[in-house]
């Protein structure tokens, strides 16, 4: 479907609100949107008429239409829950940019299901990616922000878009993610190091075991449970306590520790001159809402996860690093 297609002609009970909108093809006049909004927003039942103006022959009158009904929409969108289908395939086949950046604010209000949802998603993201409108691109990026607000599982998926938009190098783009920050609870100085630009891709792999954190007494000895051989082991001795990090099965009934853990590990080794790696990695898994525990060797970095959280994680991460899972 090309920028100005639409049906040839629409039925004569909708030729009221088409006129209205009607300005004989002169897309920069402003017409009678609000009256239409206002119009349409006292008596929902004309909505099928104004949905019907966005496949009208004139993009004049398309573009006006979807300007209206975005008005309508930020009042009580509930009616237009009924039109969500066919914005969702009819209306978004419109590959029309001033119908697009209204259509795109339209979609975060409506009472969509798991599976309208989801195509919602993959439509704002395939109009992020598609640079012919830097206005469609923007409006995405905003409606996905919109729509993660209420869905934390959409939270990855619009940071990773906000750093893409602060990194695109794209003035307009940079400048709407920097404003819809707010949304986003992460402490702006480790997101600000995870926008930067990325110097290395970052592999993670998923270790295989169940690990454990237990505290000691600052004053003990190293523990005769501990096995140095097995793959990860960690002891860190401060002026409070002695922590050991250790498989699970290792840590004796009675002793005090937080068990269930799992580590994503990054495959280095990795240069000292590197900065915003954890970062690049906590951000995500913020959004995602899944709580770390992360420590640094002389080599590389590992971040650890409850084992019930690992395939989210592991979602989270996927956007922004490779994940090998254990063989």
């Amino acid at each position: 479907m090309g920028k100005d297609s639409g049906p040839k002609d629409i039925g004569p009970k909708d030729r009221g609100l088409a006129k209205a909108l009607a300005l004989g093809g002169d897309r920069r006049a402003f017409g009678d949107i609000p009256t239409v909004a206002e119009a349409v927003a006292a008596d929902p039942a004309r909505l099928p008429e104004l949905v019907a103006c966005l496949f009208d022959a004139d993009a004049g009158v398309r573009m006006r239409a979807a300007d209206a009904l975005e008005r309508v929409s930020r009042g009580d969108a509930r009616p237009l829950d009924a039109f969500a289908e066919r914005l969702l395939t009819d209306a978004a086949a419109i590959e029309q940019a001033e119908v697009r950046w209204h259509l795109a604010a339209v979609l975060p209000r409506l009472t969509l299901t798991e599976q309208q949802r989801g195509r919602a998603v993959a439509l704002l993201e395939g109009w992020f990616e598609n640079r012919a409108s830097r206005i469609v691109q923007s409006a995405a990026l905003q409606a996905m922000v919109d729509l993660a607000a209420d869905d934390p599982e959409l939270r990855p998926v619009a940071a990773d878009m906000l750093g893409r938009a602060m990194r695109s190098r794209i003035p307009s783009l940079a400048a709407r993610a920097k404003r819809i920050l707010k949304p986003f609870e992460v402490d702006r100085a480790t997101l600000d190091a995870a926008l930067l630009p990325e110097t290395k891709p970052l592999t993670l792999s998923v270790l295989p075991d169940r690990l454990a954190v237990a505290r000691l007494a600052p004053g003990d000895g190293m523990p005769g449970w501990l096995d140095w051989t097995d793959p990860l082991v960690s002891a860190t001795r401060t002026g409070e306590e002695l922590s050991i990090l250790c498989r699970e099965s290792r840590v004796p009934e009675g002793v005090t520790a937080e068990r269930g853990w799992r580590a994503f590990k990054v495959e280095g080794p990795l240069d000292f001159s590197l900065f915003g790696v954890l970062a690049r990695i906590a951000v995500p898994l913020a959004q995602a809402r899944v709580p770390i525990f992360a420590m640094s060797t002389y080599d590389t970095d590992y971040v650890l996860v409850r084992d019930e959280d690992v395939e989210r994680a592991a979602d989270a991460l996927k956007r922004v690093c490779t994940i090998v899972a254990p063989s």
